[in-house]
């Protein structure tokens, strides 16, 4: 893996060529067979030479006039060019041993390859402390803002085509002037409060209108832009462009901030792409910070990168590390919210359908249990069982009588059987005595009148003699 410094302004056209991005350690990097394609961001050693380029470093490829003829027109290739530019670093003996002083700045540690710049107030230069190098020196530390002494030689990078000081030796110097300066200047706006959480204002949660102070031309604005449409297309965005780089940017940036103030906006964004300290160095302006405090308007950060911090992002009121994460920290995911709010409305008609559904089928198995007792129903139910009823009642009454027409038939036949009527047309008949039957000759006494009855008539008689059966 090989580490690229890629500027936050070229992240795209790295990403696009492959580099990846390592969120640990917050850099881009490549893959060592690919370093080529990432020259220009590499701050190693020489590259090898063009494959397409000859022993000398010329170019075999010819040029081609416009009637269409290969002409040969004595021009040098670009890495010819660049490869006499090294060589003349290379043999010049005043680049081979240089003494220079400066600021540490954009300070890198990969593999333990030391990469870095120094600077005055004027000019920087890029170093390059290799590792088999620094092993062999007395303990030192690199870091941005430290004042170092450095003993190396220059060398002329063909691919980048830039000068860089690959470094022999270093001696601390100590705190250099403008980390110093900068340091006291935090330590006196620190001092009087603009620092303080108590004075910082309540970002609003839903704002509509917001103002933007950045450079028209820069990623910060399109990357705002970008998330403020994904997220919520309705809020309003207003840019004040502003100068984010070099001498003329805090005045601009001043300026940006106090129109803005004055604009009625909810909120402001102060914001620009990453960079070296160098190009971040107008937001630790004092006027750019005591503007920020000034503001009535609740001001929020998004300048650089995430390792980046300036004196802007303690002023204001809420930091955040990137352009992209300031947008997506103040304007709401309403977009979001919508979606959501559609899968809730989605889900809650489902839920209701099958409640309806529930409900409905419960219904009309009340309905129908109901039904069972609907009086026309119920009483056309109990018409057909009293008809029924009515019929096998004269079936009933039918067989009973039947019935007990034989019983009585047998019953007569059985009476008549037993009848004294009955036996009188076999020459027998019964006696009375003034219609009473005479059981016992106790009953008649002499002269009595009889009656005897039989079958065809009575004949009348009276008692001559009454004799009496004695019992044995």
């Amino acid at each position: 893996m090989v580490q690229l410094d890629v500027p936050y302004r070229e992240k795209d056209d790295a990403k696009a060529l492959g580099a990846k991005w390592n969120y640990s350690d917050k850099h881009w990097y490549c893959e060592e067979d690919q370093l080529e394609r990432f020259a220009r961001w590499y701050h190693g050693d020489l590259l090898p030479g063009n494959a397409d380029a000859g022993d000398d470093g010329s170019s075999d490829k010819v040029i081609v006039s416009k009637d269409g003829e290969s002409v040969s027109d004595g021009f040098e290739s670009v890495t010819a060019v660049t490869d006499m530019i090294a060589t003349y670093f290379l043999n010049n003996s005043m680049f081979q041993i240089v003494r220079v002083k400066g600021e540490v700045s954009n300070y890198s540690l990969w593999k333990g390859h030391h990469f870095f710049t120094i600077k005055d107030s004027a000019s920087v230069l890029k170093c390059t402390l290799w590792k088999n190098t620094a092993d062999l020196l007395p303990e030192f530390k690199l870091e941005d803002g430290k004042q170092v002494g450095l003993l190396g030689s220059i060398r002329f990078n063909t691919r980048r085509s830039e000068g860089e000081l690959v470094v022999a030796r270093v001696f601390d110097l100590g705190e250099g002037d403008e980390k110093l300066e900068l340091k006291l200047l935090k330590e006196k706006l620190q001092a009087e409060g603009l620092f303080d959480i108590e004075k910082k204002k309540e970002i609003p949660k839903y704002p509509s209108k917001i103002g933007i102070v950045s450079s028209k031309d820069g990623d910060a604005i399109r990357d705002i832009c970008r998330v403020a449409h994904d997220r919520n297309p309705y809020v309003r965005l207003f840019l004040y462009s502003v100068t984010v780089q070099g001498a003329s940017a805090p005045a601009s940036i001043i300026d940006g901030i106090r129109k803005m103030d004055a604009g009625g906006y909810d909120l402001i964004i102060v914001s620009r792409g990453g960079g070296s300290s160098e190009d971040l160095s107008p937001f630790d302006d004092e006027g750019v910070v005591r503007a920020v405090f000034a503001a009535q308007t609740p001001v929020v950060t998004g300048v650089g990168h995430e390792r980046d911090w300036t004196l802007i992002d303690l002023v204001a009121d809420k930091r955040f590390s990137t352009p992209t994460y300031a947008a997506q920290g103040v304007i709401p995911d309403v977009m979001s919210d919508i979606r959501r709010i559609k899968q809730l409305d989605a889900s809650i008609q489902s839920c209701i359908r099958q409640i309806v559904r529930k409900k409905l089928l419960v219904l009309e198995s009340k309905r129908e249990r109901l039904g069972r007792y609907d009086p026309k129903v119920v009483l056309q139910r109990n018409m057909d069982r009293l008809v029924r009823l009515y019929d096998g009642l004269y079936v009933n009454i039918d067989e009973l009588m039947n019935r007990r027409k034989h019983r009585l038939d047998v019953q007569i036949a059985t009476l008549h059987g037993n009848s004294p009527t009955a036996k009188l047309v076999k020459g027998f008949g019964y006696i009375s005595r003034e219609g009473i039957p005479v059981t016992s000759v106790d009953m008649i006494n002499r002269d009595d009148e009889l009656v005897l009855s039989i079958h065809d008539g009575q004949i009348k008689t009276r008692v001559t003699e009454v004799i009496k059966q004695e019992k044995e």
